[in-house]
């Protein structure tokens, strides 16, 4: 007897189900590792349209998720950052400034430019404000 798709696609999924309830903690890892190398090399290989089209992919699924999908969002990570470890915390807080850090060393100029412009805009602003007052 032929399955259908639908029963096909289900117990494939109860087996991956199984399978992965059944792997040590160093087979999960390893998975887990291949899978990040996988993901880092697609991401390097991709071309400047396949990344513009993916981001903009993003932006539409962002804009029109609803309030009950936000909010379900919103309370697992909340939950995830209530479970982790202090070691896991302490090394997000150092991506988090390695991020930082590579993206002023990355947009130095910009953002110096925008700090100029906006000393220029509040000079100018006190300078009316003054003016006005007298």
């Amino acid at each position: 007897m032929k399955l259908s798709l639908e029963e096909r696609i289900e117990r494939k999924r109860e087996y991956q189900k199984r399978y992965h309830q059944n792997m040590t903690e160093e087979e999960k890892e390893k998975v887990r590792e291949e899978s990040r190398r996988y993901q880092e090399i697609y991401r390097k290989n991709r071309t400047e349209e396949q990344k513009k089209k993916s981001k903009e992919y993003q932006e539409i699924y962002r804009k029109n998720r609803t309030e009950e999908q936000k909010k379900k969002l919103k309370e697992y990570h909340k939950r995830y950052r209530q479970n982790m470890t202090e070691e896991k915390k302490d090394k997000r807080i150092e991506k988090s400034k390695e991020y930082q850090r590579q993206y002023y060393l990355k947009n130095i100029d910009d953002i110096k430019k925008r700090k100029k412009e906006r000393s220029r805009e509040h000079f100018l602003k006190k300078k009316i404000q003054k003016v006005m007052n007298e």
